[in-house]
């Protein structure tokens, strides 16, 4: 039986709208905010016959859109879901979220999810937060703590998991398999997948959250926070890294290419992750640095270098790109129980 059926048509005909409100977290001193790690969302029922729809999260009283998509002719009873995480240039067309469209690097993995019954979130960090793109001011403190790649996207990406595990149908049959939800990300949002997939439980007792800028330290008391904790009812089943940076500005300790990376860098993963980097481009040599350490560490994690690309390639017009996109799906399908 088809479970999503044709009804409202292409990205220009109306979407959708429902407000998102996550239950208040019990607390757990880590300042996760409002969009509750610790106890489950109320369900979200979706017509019959929708193909996309925006939805919004609450993360620290900042409405997120969250972009859904839903494929079409797939005769499963649910579906696993990838979150998606955009770069430093924002989620949509022309920079015009009132749009409503995706620009078309987004629109295009939408389409390749909808051709793999793949349901697509795509979560909008910066516009609800008055940020257009991550230039200027967004790039450095304490400015870019509001949308910190490091400790507040990935409470966006945590509370979209929230949200797609509390999708319903109308006869109350879960959309997504809470299980078979992964992450993806491109630059900035690739950073912000490392994040997200950061294994709360491996931080030592004694570890002071901290970031540097221009010679500057900043700490919790100037704006820097921690780490979101890995959800209590499960976190992501992996993530997919597009040519971001791994530095994090001194945030996980020492530099991944320093010395002291192996003792000094407190990064590692719960999930596994695939790593798509450009031999050319200019974040590789720090996300190289810290695929190495991840490995003697003993995490989950998978290399593809391209050569003859630099930054950006996914969305440029060339075989490295078709190659990458394939690998990737083919990585989510084994990952999210999809072979």
């Amino acid at each position: 039986m088809k479970s999503i059926l044709k009804a409202i048509g292409s990205l220009k005909l109306p979407i959708l709208f429902f407000l998102v409100l996550f239950y208040l977290s019990c607390g757990d001193g880590n300042d996760d905010g409002l969009f509750g790690l610790t106890q489950k969302q109320s369900e979200i029922s979706i017509p019959s016959g929708t193909t996309d729809t925006i939805v919004y999260a609450l993360v620290d009283n900042t409405r997120i859109p969250v972009y859904l998509s839903f494929p079409e002719g797939c005769d499963i009873q649910n579906y696993p879901a990838v979150v998606v995480m955009h770069g430093s240039d924002g989620m949509w067309k022309n920079h015009d979220p009132e749009s409503k469209a995706m620009s078309g690097q987004n629109n295009e993995w939408r389409k390749i999810f909808d051709d793999n019954c793949i349901i697509g979130a795509f979560v909008d960090s910066y516009s609800t937060r008055g940020v257009t793109t991550r230039t200027g001011k967004w790039t450095t403190a304490p400015d870019n703590f509001k949308i910190s790649s490091q400790f507040v996207r990935p409470r966006d990406a945590n509370a979209t998991l929230s949200l797609l595990r509390g999708l319903t149908f109308g006869d109350g049959r879960s959309i997504v398999r809470p299980k078979d939800i992964g992450i993806l990300g491109f630059s900035d949002g690739a950073t912000t997948v490392a994040s997200t997939l950061y294994d709360s439980n491996a931080t030592p007792s004694d570890w002071v959250w901290k970031q540097k800028f221009d010679g500057k330290e900043y700490n919790t008391s100037s704006g820097v926070k921690a780490p979101p904790k890995i959800p209590t009812d499960g976190g992501f089943a992996g993530g997919v890294f597009y040519y971001g940076g791994s530095g994090g500005f001194d945030y996980w300790g020492s530099h991944a290419c320093g010395t002291n990376g192996l003792e000094g860098n407190v990064y590692v993963s719960y999930a596994p992750i695939l790593y798509q980097l450009p031999a050319n481009g200019y974040l590789t040599e720090n996300s190289l640095c810290l695929v190495d350490l991840l490995k003697k560490k003993g995490n989950n994690v998978e290399l593809n270098v391209y050569a003859n690309v630099g930054h950006g390639f996914d969305f440029d017009d060339n075989v490295q790109s078709i190659i990458a996109r394939k690998n990737t799906i083919n990585w989510f399908k084994k990952i999210l129980n999809m072979n």
